[in-house]
């Protein structure tokens, strides 16, 4: 039980990151920073998690920036992830908002039959019911193939001994997940199964919506299918990206530097690209394109 919920703990704020995007103003995925105290290579990128490889390769472009920094910071250090404490927050501990009896009846029968098909959810069993729904939607997500371009930067940042951080710790993100109601999350739930056909149609659709690189486009089209709560662009995204921008100033000037978060962190009036030229930055896009696999 403990390794699903490491598992889609990691998933619920790099994938719904990745995804929510209001009035993106900026199109593109890899952005280099300068300005101010900053002389050695600084660089900023939105990640996503679910990229399926067996149609683009993980962009090596960015793979040889990020060897040219010393540190890297993701949305977590997710060396420090702790399953226990993932747990507590996951789980549902009112019986009464249990997913089974939030989702109406057809939504329901749904999961139930997109669940035989998950042996992950199929050896929860029951359990899975007590997950709070956004935490269940990742695993739907997840075909155990595709890949998560953040790990795929951790993993390469370890192997280059790299400094790793995180810009924010498990306790800050859950409470932002918690800031919305478990009901809510039952009909954003609801909303996403009438629209659901499989993992492998959704991974290879927000594959091809993310190495477009505009984040504008990716929320109309991942909004088409699951429309989202107002209070979750809120809490997810305007609140944390202060934080994040809180974090990563002091970073800046003391050696070179990769910050990797979910894309939809990047672009709106409140994301991280115009939070820091407001904080007097200048951001420079680094066009690259995704190789198609062979």
């Amino acid at each position: 039980m403990k390794k699903f919920v490491l598992r889609a703990a990691c998933l619920v704020f790099v994938m719904y990151g990745s995804i929510c995007s209001a009035k993106a103003q900026t199109k593109g995925l890899l952005w280099q920073i300068t300005g101010k105290s900053i002389k050695q290579p600084t660089y900023l990128y939105g990640t996503i998690h679910l990229f399926d490889t067996s149609l683009y390769r993980i962009p090596q472009p960015v793979m040889a920036k990020l060897a040219q920094t010393k540190k890297v910071y993701f949305e977590l250090d997710f060396g420090k992830l702790n399953p226990i404490e993932l747990v507590q927050y996951a789980m549902v501990t009112d019986s009464t908002q249990y997913l089974n009896k939030l989702l109406d009846s057809a939504s329901l029968h749904k999961l139930q039959e997109v669940a035989k098909t998950s042996p992950m959810m199929q050896m929860m069993g029951p359990a899975m019911y007590r997950l709070k729904p956004l935490f269940l939607t990742t695993l739907l997500l997840n075909n155990g193939k595709a890949v998560t371009i953040d790990m795929e930067m951790y993993n390469k940042a370890k192997t280059l001994h790299a400094q790793v951080g995180g810009l924010e710790t498990v306790a800050e993100q859950m409470q932002a997940l918690n800031a919305i109601p478990v009901t809510t999350q039952a009909k954003m739930m609801q909303d996403f199964l009438k629209t659901y056909t499989s993992a492998d149609a959704m991974i290879k659709k927000l594959t091809e919506l993310y190495v477009k690189q505009d984040t504008k486009m990716l929320l109309k089209e991942m909004n088409d299918d699951a429309p989202l709560d107002a209070s979750f662009n809120e809490a997810l995204l305007i609140k944390r990206n202060v934080v994040m921008i809180n974090r990563m100033l002091p970073l800046f000037g003391k050696g070179s530097l990769m910050v990797a978060v979910g894309a939809g962190h990047l672009g709106s009036d409140d994301g991280l690209i115009a939070l820091l030229r407001k904080k007097g930055y200048q951001l420079k896009s680094i066009p690259f394109v995704f190789t198609k696999a062979r």
